[in-house]
């Protein structure tokens, strides 16, 4: 059975399209969408040789196996532009994604879809697609093993949008939704705003007052927003 938090990319995905899933790990999530007929055929990719070796082994007994084509290669230079449709990045860093779309926004533009789940600094991303103009179509949390997963879908835009500080680091969408995973979600980032902006006055060597205030200003937003 496949993860929560794969399984939440599968519904976020347009379906019955091309997909790729770069870093594909042991080929999970791509079995799950041909074996599942949510997609006709998948590009799974790997960057590194044991990564890669470990991809073709975790595919070999699926039935569906010819629908799969297994690439190795960096990012988005495995496919050719317009290629897919749905693009997945699961399970790596929100710079390492940011990373992977900055070699060429051009090419990253020929794909339809994009489904992000940022394993940290998910901030990073959304800076970023809100520069580039990129709107966030969907935000989704799934918990697993205790610990929460934020997913971001996007499509590729040209009109760039100005985020405040509070939903580039938890999201313009999930800071308004009603998922049931809301509030742990934002009494976790209201602990870890009060840890740093404490941390921030113990040391008392604070180079920049603007980040104490942006700080304090997180804080007493959050606190409004979950009373």
């Amino acid at each position: 059975m496949l993860s929560q938090r794969l399984l939440l990319i599968t519904e976020m995905i347009i379906k019955a399209e091309p997909t790729a899933d770069i870093g594909a790990d042991h080929g999970e999530l791509p079995k799950f969408l041909v074996e599942n007929q949510l997609v006709p055929r998948v590009i799974a990719s790997e960057l590194g040789d044991g990564p890669y070796l470990r991809l073709l082994a975790g595919l070999k007994d699926s039935p569906c196996r010819e629908q799969i084509e297994v690439r190795q290669g960096n990012g988005l230079t495995v496919l050719k532009p317009g290629e897919v449709v749905n693009v997945v990045i699961a399970g790596l860093g929100g710079d390492a994604i940011v990373k992977i779309l900055s070699r060429d926004w051009q090419e990253a533009a020929s794909f339809k879809r994009f489904v992000f789940q940022p394993m940290s600094r998910p901030g990073s991303l959304r800076r970023e697609l809100s520069q580039k103009g990129w709107p966030i179509l969907e935000e989704r949390l799934v918990e697993e093993n205790g610990r929460l997963f934020v997913a971001i879908s996007t499509s590729p835009g040209s009109n760039p949008y100005r985020l405040s500080a509070l939903e580039i680091d938890m999201g313009p969408l999930l800071l308004r939704s009603d998922n049931a995973l809301r509030t742990r979600y934002l009494k976790s980032y209201l602990q870890k705003y009060r840890q740093a902006y404490s941390g921030l006055l113990k040391a008392g060597t604070i180079l920049d007052v603007s980040v104490l205030d942006e700080y304090h200003s997180k804080i007493k937003e959050l606190e409004a927003i979950l009373r």
